[in-house]
């Protein structure tokens, strides 16, 4: 019994230590108002800042000097407007730069760290990257990474995608040298994560829906898919592309009337297109497994099994709070085109579709998922 006792006791204090040790994490998102002000902040810290600052002092001596204003009115224009713009590609650039001469930390720490798609397990590292970056003045503020997020999204960026990408050892060493090694390392740890995260998806985690047999597919309260579209619309992610449209249609009023259907058409077709791609950007990657994992379990064939798959995401996104209502997809056909134009195309093409992510650690699951589809229509 009291051997039992010490163990509960030191379990105990273990997970407390681990609690608190999680606890001390600070990132920029703690310290910080919001995003913006983190980066006005890195803004102004950078050297690209104090060097655009610096030249307004020449610039003062020379309107103080000069008969002729227009010259300096001219150059002075051009350093207030220009000036923010190539402030702003330098400091992208400055990261990018600084980022890409560590690699190898990067990978350390994601080899130590172990995290998985979850970006919550990416707050150590973006933690220890911060406090390294700094203190080794590869960076001159503790706040490279805002919040885990961007810091998975650096690795996603930085390392999973341009590695996964390359398409033999030759061209791998080539682009990242010594690093090969480390990065080969550090994706086999996040893939076992990954991994270990998708069996627990698909068992402790395993989502089914209640009530399902009342749940309709848009199609049926709808008459016509546009319908629909112009429904969506009304989304916030989607008003000021809509408002963009409303005043293409004023300023396209001039036009002939073949010039302006085309302009207006081409618009409309943007407008779907931007539409059709915040469907796949809202969706996290629980969600997206969980997606692949109810197209794998699917019995139903052909349309009526993607009207199934259809109806258990819309209620599934709804309940998640991942969508306003059960009407992501309006019917088996557009869930089968999401999976096809998102999901497969990008594993069939393996390359960058900006911005569409290319989902590299779903790719075995994306495989799986054609195939069940493939095996359900031959049975």
């Amino acid at each position: 019994m009291k051997e039992n006792e010490l163990k509960n006791e030191k379990s105990v204090d273990v997970l407390s230590f681990k609690q608190l040790e999680s606890q001390k994490i600070v990132l920029p998102q703690d310290l910080f108002r919001s995003s913006f002000t983190w980066f006005c902040y890195e803004i102004y810290k950078s050297l690209a800042f104090r060097i655009w600052m610096l030249l307004w002092l020449p610039l003062s001596v020379w309107w103080k000097l000069s008969n002729n204003c227009i010259y300096p009115l001219i150059v002075s224009l051009l350093v207030l407007f220009l000036g923010p713009i190539f402030v702003l590609v330098i400091c992208g650039l400055s990261r990018k730069r600084s980022l890409s001469k560590q690699l190898i930390q990067f990978c350390k720490e994601i080899t130590e760290n172990t995290p998985s798609s979850d970006p919550h397990d990416w707050e150590v590292v973006a933690a220890n990257l911060n406090s390294y970056l700094y203190e080794n003045n590869v960076w001159n503020t503790k706040y490279f990474f805002f919040n885990a997020m961007v810091c998975q999204e650096a690795f996603r960026t930085t390392l999973l995608e341009p590695f996964s990408l390359k398409k033999d050892k030759a061209a791998k060493v080539k682009s990242f040298k010594d690093s090969v090694p480390y990065i080969e390392e550090a994706l086999g740890v996040y893939f076992t994560e990954v991994e270990k995260q998708w069996k627990l998806f698909n068992t402790e985690k395993s989502w089914s829906p209640v009530g399902l047999e009342d749940a309709k597919l848009p199609k049926e309260a709808y008459r016509f898919k546009l319908t629909w579209f112009l429904k969506r619309i009304s989304n916030i992610f989607m008003l000021i592309p809509f408002l963009n449209f409303l005043c293409c249609i004023y300023v396209s009023r001039g036009m002939c009337l073949l010039l302006r259907t085309l302009y207006l058409g081409w618009i409309l077709f943007m407008l779907v297109q931007g539409f059709q791609n915040i469907r796949v950007l809202i969706m996290s990657m629980e969600h997206k497994m969980q997606f692949l994992s109810t197209i794998i379990n699917e019995q139903e064939s052909g349309a009526n099994g993607w009207d199934e798959i259809a109806r258990k995401m819309n209620r599934y996104l709804f309940e998640k709070k991942a969508w306003k209502n059960e009407e992501f997809f309006f019917d088996g056909i557009d869930c089968e085109w999401f999976f096809n134009h998102f999901f497969y195309r990008v594993l069939s093409a393996k390359k960058s579709m900006w911005p569409l992510p290319l989902n590299v650690e779903l790719w075995p699951y994306i495989k799986e998922a054609q195939l069940s589809r493939s095996e359900v229509l031959l049975v």
